[in-house]
């Protein structure tokens, strides 16, 4: 396929080419491509539709504006429609058609939809019938409801024939954090191809020179110098050359295109001007509306336009933009002050009654009408709530609050404050709270009520410490009598607090006085909150039918008022109970599926949403299914988490990498969760942090460093923390660093470090006696291992509570600690009987278990001791290396085996016990191994080891 007009970018167009070749054959995947403005993306761009057109393919293009009030999803919405111009009568026009009428206007007037999906949805409809292209321009512009649609095209296409294509400018990112994070997270995704446009070469630049021009080749030296490569204004250089710039060829960009424009008559130059200032393509009778030109005059200065290269007709086919966003945005910067307002006042005139309210917000804005840019834009804002746009809600909420004065400035602050908390961006939640509790301060009941959902933005966050601070202000706020409804707001979100933090018995004490507050007011929305929290409190501490019947009830009182704070906390309190305390793990998996399509129907999948992917991530993983939890984060991962919820995504991220020996990045998860989260999480992330540095520590063979993280959680524990469950797994890998801390030779644990540890293993058991069956099972789990390790760590390692351990572990359906049961429930038979069929037996069992789940750190210490034992694995482990060269080559296997022990330290008892035979055993081998090597003390043995394997 030829590239005409594309110069020193064949590499570039074989990239997209190749990208489409492979979407075409069922691999969905997205290239994002950057460079400075006016590179050329566009044009590389233009090559790959025109090429995807030829082959009949389904093409979608949008671009992004750039004004800060741009409806959601603009540039795909946009896009959509043209392509239904586009296409009258054939069958792809007619599937969009009907999409169409599916999708809101974007103007609040349909009902609240599933817009994310349903947008997919349309795509992978039409992929059934053609390959799709969607070409996204200028993403730095666009709004944060498009970029995300992006991402989740990226996280959930997979076998469909759909491209995705992106531009966006180097030069933008910077100005934007979270767009640089979304670019960076989006280039590192597998499906993604990343294309850095650098400027033309010196001879693409000759080339262009002589396409325009091509008797002018004294021009290159001039046109190179200027445009140091940068497509556009190489171009724009030779053409003003050509044009014959009497005042001399312009120094600067701006000074290219106004010389550009300066040529056209005075009405071709005003109406440039105009298509400059409007927000996006005009459309041919808008512009007529707001010019107030006679149709032929017109007509002729838009000819005269298009002819000089300055205006290019849109592509719906209906509207026009200047020929490049460069040219846009000099025209716009170069108008007098009189001559924009009275542009921008013509064209909200003109849009008055379209309903195109982002539009119009901009437009009255620019103008400087404050009255009717304040309507506009809390008309902008509802509407994008009524999509669930929460994110340009929140813009156009503060630039109501910018506008207004006296109660309607803090009350569009405070709706700015929502939709920050519901897009997920709790930590500017915060910021807004606090200037509503600054600029005037509200006091009594309102300052209550503030500071009670300051407290949940900052839980949000995942900075409990203050979460903490605000709702004792609230509490201490509160009056004692009257104002039922907003005492129990407040109490509400100070139980979902104390629920967070692992404080169950306090949290079920607030919601039962928020709740008998909630009834007597008639609070149905507090209602259903409070339920959430009784119900997964009861159901933990006291009776798991009682509080599971609770959390169905709070899940039907919360949709019943079709509020998403209730909603929220129902579905993520059930969704938690069945995948975690009550370990119904397949129930809890298939509940969280269904409530992360709720919260995608809400628009709240960034937030609840990750949290709901969150749970079903660890119950895969306990149930020994890896390679689905690590969809499960992944998923959750594209959603681009903040707060809170972007911590426990690490963390279940990191439990993965851990198991399945992948410590540098689970590493890096741990050490960002660690920086992120030092002073402010309470004991809800902290332990499994905790937990998690412990096991990273055991596989990377430092129990000595292991013993301290779970020093440090037992500081956490005796702090305060009610979920034993959290507890119960710092306990045993507390024993198990202990056990191999005096197996490995390392300095023993003080006494004082040993009495506390076995204080908790009993306070382990003695609060597991009491709880409800089901988490009674999980911890009778855990105290069986905190048994048999500390058994190890005095050398008296018991096999039988070993397999009573992993016989309870197998009920549980957690294979992974079953099979590590095994493995030293083998070790202890190899040490009551050196050569042992049962060990054997056990030991493939454990091999079999670790083999399935893909533990490669659990397998290397399953494979060390078989080869200790002389046991042979039904799946043997990666042969070792050739035996050693040279004077070792005498050894045999087991003398060789000998010799390494020698070499590592231990003395002929401690080598007895790792290969299980007797000391004396050992004391011949050593003799024969002095007398083969020709040496006279284990210092030489152990040099010449070093020698001839190349570490001396």
């Amino acid at each position: 396929m030829g590239a005409e007009g594309i110069r020193g970018r064949s590499r570039e167009l074989s990239t997209l080419t190749d990208a489409f070749s492979a979407a075409c054959k069922g691999q969905a995947g997205a290239v994002l491509i950057g460079g400075d403005a006016g590179v050329g993306k566009t044009k590389l761009v233009g090559e790959l539709v025109r090429q995807a057109r030829r082959a009949d393919a389904v093409v979608l293009t949008g671009s992004a504006i750039d004004i800060a009030d741009a409806p959601p999803f603009w540039p795909v919405l946009s896009a959509l429609r043209t392509a239904v111009r586009s296409r009258p009568g054939d069958e792809v026009g007619a599937l969009l058609a009907t999409w169409l009428e599916r999708l809101p206007s974007a103007r609040g007037d349909g009902p609240p939809v599933r817009l994310l999906d349903l947008l997919h949805q349309t795509i992978t409809e039409l992929a059934e019938l053609k390959p799709v292209l969607l070409v996204v321009e200028d993403l730095h512009w666009a709004d944060r409801s498009t970029r995300d649609l992006v991402a989740y095209l990226v996280a959930i296409l997979t076998y469909e024939p759909v491209l995705v294509v992106a531009t966006f400018r180097n030069d933008t990112p910077g100005d934007s954090p979270d767009l640089a994070v979304a670019l960076a997270e989006l280039a590192r995704h597998q499906k993604v191809t990343a294309i850095e446009l650098q400027p033309l070469s010196r001879e693409a630049v000759a080339q262009l020179v002589a396409d325009i021009a091509p008797d002018r080749s004294d021009l290159e030296e001039l046109v190179w110098q200027r445009s140091a490569g940068n497509a556009f204004i190489a171009e724009e250089t030779v053409r003003a050359v050509l044009g014959g710039d009497a005042r001399g060829l312009p120094a600067t960009l701006r000074e290219v295109v106004l010389s550009r424009i300066a040529v056209l008559s005075a009405v071709g130059q005003q109406v440039v001007r105009a298509i400059a200032a409007a927000a996006g393509p005009p459309r041919h009778q808008l512009l007529a509306d707001v010019l107030g030109l006679p149709a032929p005059t017109l007509l002729e200065a838009l000819r005269e336009a298009v002819a000089h290269g300055v205006v290019v007709v849109d592509e719906s086919g209906e509207g026009y933009r200047l020929r490049h966003g460069l040219m846009t945005e000099v025209v716009a910067g170069d108008l007098l002050p009189g001559e924009r307002l009275d542009l921008h006042r013509r064209f909200a005139l003109a849009l008055a009654g379209s309903g195109q309210a982002a539009q119009l917000a901009h437009h009255w804005y620019e103008a400087g009408d404050a009255e009717q840019a304040l309507e506009a834009s809390v008309a902008a804002a509802w509407a994008s709530e009524g999509v669930h746009a929460y994110t340009e809600a929140h813009r156009h909420w503060l630039r109501a609050a910018e506008l207004a004065a006296g109660p309607r400035r803090a009350e569009h602050l405070d709706r700015a404050a929502r939709a920050a908390e519901f897009g997920g961006d709790h930590d500017q939640a915060v910021r807004l709270l606090d200037r509503l509790l600054a600029d005037p301060g509200p006091d009594g009941m309102a300052a209550a009520l503030l500071h009670a959902r300051k407290g949940s933005a900052l839980r949000a966050a995942g900075r409990l410490t203050e979460a903490a601070q605000s709702y004792e202000v609230a509490a201490a706020l509160l009056p004692a009598s009257g104002a039922e409804g907003e005492r129990a707001e407040v109490l509400a979100a100070h139980s979902a607090a104390l629920m967070q933090s692992l404080e169950f018995a306090g949290a079920r004490r607030v919601a039962l006085r928020a709740s008998a507050l909630a009834r007597a007011a008639g609070a149905r929305t507090v209602e259903a909150r409070v339920l959430a929290v009784l119900g997964f409190s009861l159901a933990y501490l006291e009776d798991a039918s009682a509080g599971a019947a609770a959390l169905d009830e709070a899940v039907v009182v919360a949709e019943g008022t079709g509020e998403p704070e209730a909603i929220i906390e129902a579905h993520l309190r059930r969704a938690e109970l069945l995948a975690g305390p009550l370990n119904r793990l397949e129930e809890g998996i298939a509940y969280a599926r269904t409530g992360l399509e709720r919260m995608r129907e809400l628009g709240l999948a960034r937030t609840a949403g990750v949290a709901l992917l969150t749970y079903a991530a660890n119950a895969q993983f306990r149930m020994g299914r890896w390679a689905e939890a690590q969809k499960a984060v992944a998923e959750a991962w594209e959603l681009r988490p903040t707060g809170a919820a972007a911590l426990d995504v690490r963390l279940s991220r990191a439990r993965i990498d851990i198991a399945r020996g992948d410590l540098d990045d689970a590493a890096t998860d741990l050490e960002a969760v660690e920086l992120l989260a030092r002073a402010t999480t309470g004991p809800r992330q902290r332990l499994p942090l905790l937990v998690l540095f412990a096991a990273l520590a055991l596989w990377r063979r430092r129990p000595d460093v292991a013993l301290g993280h779970v020093e440090d959680g037992f500081a956490v524990v005796e702090a305060g923390a009610d979920d034993i469950l959290a507890v119960a797994p710092l306990v045993w890998h507390a024993t198990w660093a202990w056990a191999d801390v005096v197996a490995g030779g390392h300095a023993p644990p003080s006494q004082a470090q040993v009495e506390r540890l076995r204080h908790h293993c009993a306070e382990l058991a003695r609060r597991g006696s009491g709880t409800v069956p089901a988490v009674r099972s999980s911890i009778e789990a855990f105290s069986l291992m905190c048994t048999a390790e500390v058994g190890r760590a005095e050398q008296a390692t018991d096999p039988e509570v070993w397999g009573q351990a992993a016989d309870t572990f197998d009920r549980l359906q957690h294979p992974y600690p079953s099979a590590y049961a095994r493995m030293r429930q083998a070790e202890a038979l190899l040490v009551r009987r050196a050569h042992s069929t049962p060990a054997a037996d056990v030991l493939r069992r454990a091999d079999g278990l670790a083999r399935a789940l893909g533990a490669r750190p659990l397998l290397e210490d399953i494979a060390a001791l078989a080869g200790r034992a002389r046991i042979a694995l039904e799946t043997p482990p990666p042969a070792a290396a050739p035996s050693e060269p040279g004077v070792l080559a005498v050894l045999t296997a087991r003398e060789l085996e000998v010799l390494h022990e020698v070499a590592n330290g231990y003395t002929n008892r401690e080598i007895g016990k790792r290969l299980f035979i007797s000391e004396k055993t050992v004391g011949v081998h050593v003799a024969r191994i002095f007398t083969k090597i020709g040496v006279h003390s284990r210092v030489q043995a152990s040099a010449v080891l070093h020698r001839s394997n190349g570490t001396a």
